[in-house]
């Protein structure tokens, strides 16, 4: 599969400021087709929308002109796990798959002519991990290659607490990719925060980390809440208390993403950008 040129549809359910022109309803008055109401002439000097009929009413024989509505950008973030848990995979990494999705929500953006920015937290938020907004994210990208590369063992998430400080004022589509092997009280504190944009958590599970495991023997695997890796004698009791955690994980993890109306979107190994579409349709009706 491509990244380099895959794209997913996504649209906003809010009014954007964005006074780019864009392919996102907004609030800026513009050469759009949403009618937004009249004012007169005098307010809004353009004779080519003078309303003949809404004028020929007014008693006071004011000239009325049709206002409309520009469609405009928004603003995206890409905020990126680089804690040690998101090193695991057999395959493919987490931080690889990470790339990946990131490539595709890049070229999504670019395709809508929407500015596009970066963040990667571990322990840290820190600035070599930081894109600023922008309608040409040379940077941003950069850093998405940089994931394929990165060894983020070690590392921890305390960062995500402090995520909400750099994000742009203005309402942002932000995509959260973790694998969110974290204290629900940490994303808890950090979604509380971050309650005037859009979240939406890309949460990445590798089935071998509780679906395509070995029956019997010694095996590494990752806690699924608090991260940490442990090394067990995997036999049939186990097995199936691994996956019965996973599945009470998941269901956490849907209840608390649905408490801040932030849906959650779990990739297992591969990534669909046609669900993402269908996610954006069914979650956010513009």
């Amino acid at each position: 599969m491509d990244y380099n040129i895959e794209t997913f549809d996504y649209h906003i359910n809010w009014r954007t400021k964005g006074h780019h022109p864009g392919q996102h309803k907004s609030d800026q008055r513009g050469m759009g087709i949403e009618f937004a109401g009249h004012s007169n002439l005098i307010d809004y000097p353009d004779p080519r929308r003078i309303d003949i009929r809404q004028s020929m009413r007014d008693p006071l024989e004011q000239i009325y002109v049709r206002i409309f509505n520009q469609r405009s950008t928004t603003p995206v973030m890409v905020v990126t796990d680089l804690s040690s848990s998101m090193n695991y995979g057999l395959k493919k990494s987490k931080l690889n798959l990470a790339s990946e999705i990131a490539t595709v929500i890049s070229n999504s953006a670019t395709s809508k002519n929407d500015a596009l920015g970066f963040i990667g937290f571990n322990e840290q938020t820190e600035t070599q991990w930081w894109a600023p907004l922008s309608y040409r994210p040379h940077k941003t990208r950069l850093l998405i290659n940089k994931l394929q590369i990165h060894n983020s063992k070690g590392s921890g998430h305390e960062g995500f607490k402090r995520v909400f400080r750099i994000l742009p004022r203005d309402h942002t589509l932000i995509f959260l990719i973790s694998d969110f092997h974290m204290p629900s009280k940490d994303i808890e504190y950090s979604l509380s925060r971050l309650t005037k944009h859009t979240i939406v958590p890309i949460i990445l599970w590798n089935k071998s980390e509780y679906e395509d495991l070995p029956r019997f023997g010694i095996i590494s695997v990752i806690d699924p809440e608090s991260g940490q890796e442990k090394t067990i004698f995997l036999r049939k009791k186990m097995l199936k208390k691994i996956k019965d955690q996973f599945k009470k994980r998941k269901e956490e993890l849907e209840k608390i993403f649905l408490k801040y109306n932030s849906p959650a979107f779990f990739v297992n190994d591969e990534f669909k950008a046609l669900e993402m579409t269908k996610y954006f349709n069914e979650h956010y009706h513009a």
